[in-house]
């Protein structure tokens, strides 16, 4: 499983460590530069750059 959060305030991240998953895999949005906002408006480029992080995280 890959965790992903959309920023470094970490819900995803602390809703699973609360309920006492591990987290392997992890990977922060905002930190790969990808500017958080509310309008669901996603860029191709943007998509394929976390889709891209994903893998190589599964990779490990």
């Amino acid at each position: 499983m890959v965790v992903i959060d959309g920023c470094e305030v970490g819900c995803a991240k602390g809703v699973l460590e609360q309920a006492g998953v591990l987290l392997r895999s992890y990977l922060v949005i905002t930190e790969m530069g990808i500017c958080k906002n509310k309008d669901m408006h996603l860029q191709r480029k943007e998509i394929d750059r976390v889709k891209q992080a994903v893998q190589d995280l599964r990779g490990k």
